[in-house]
């Protein structure tokens, strides 16, 4: 099976369509969460979920955040604002459809969790430290995350006691069965590692492969939209950074 893996769309739908259009056919779309905050349209790339039958869609910190279901005492100012915006945005359907989302799941073996297996909201993996304690969390050799907006990977071999850290870059193909993995595709719609392209993996489980991509999209579209909303100005222009 071919499968499409994305994370932290953040409402973004010029990135999610353009990842929709270029990535290669695949057989199902794994989506990890955080699909709306932050961006200015977070009905219609909810829509578009439901509408390619994406499953499994994990629930993330934002989208919790944008029901209720989170307190926004818990995000920054920014953040804040963006919530409540998105909040008004949001059908009954929706809502509903958000609070329904697994934040963690497993499928055909692999785990998928929106922070990390061992806190599904909130932790960040962003070193071999944390990579490592989450290993032991975890009962299957592949775990994909997302969260922290870095496409990354944690491997961790057999006889080895520290996981290692790697950047995910563009076209890189990690065979899945030579050792144990935290892989990050990065984010559709707000990457933060520099790279502004829209950021998404292949998964084969045939194969037993992943492959890292990063796509071009029209970047300014989405900050006149953002624009249109009155959204904060520090979110329009970081998709342009990357950061």
């Amino acid at each position: 099976m071919r499968v499409l893996v994305i994370s932290d769309v953040h409402a973004n739908q010029v990135a999610l369509e353009a990842v929709l259009s270029a990535a290669p056919s695949f057989d199902a779309i794994w989506n990890i969460g955080d699909t709306v905050g932050y961006g200015p349209r977070p009905s219609e790339c909810l829509d578009l979920m439901t509408d390619r039958g994406a499953a499994p869609v994990l629930v993330g910190n934002h989208d919790l955040a944008c029901i209720g279901d989170l307190d926004l005492a818990d995000f920054n100012p920014v953040a804040q604002i963006a919530s409540r915006w998105t909040s008004s945005q949001l059908t009954a359907e929706h809502r509903t459809y958000l609070k329904k989302l697994p934040a963690m799941t497993t499928v055909d073996g692999y785990t998928l969790a929106h922070g990390s297996p061992r806190a599904p909201i909130w932790e960040y993996v962003t070193n071999a430290a944390i990579a490592t304690d989450n290993f032991a969390c975890l009962d299957s050799d592949v775990c994909v995350i997302g969260h922290t907006h870095i496409a990354m990977y944690a491997s961790l071999r057999a006889g080895q006691a520290t996981a290692e850290i790697h950047r995910l870059r563009d076209g890189e193909t990690l065979d899945l069965l030579q050792a144990r993995y935290i892989v990050n595709p990065g984010s559709v719609g707000q990457p933060r590692d520099r790279d502004p392209r829209a950021a998404y993996a292949m998964l084969d489980t045939d194969q037993g492969t992943l492959t890292a991509h990063r796509i071009e999209y029209d970047i300014r579209a989405t900050q006149r939209q953002m624009a249109l909303a009155d959204l904060p100005e520090v979110l329009i222009d970081r998709l342009a950074w990357g950061m």
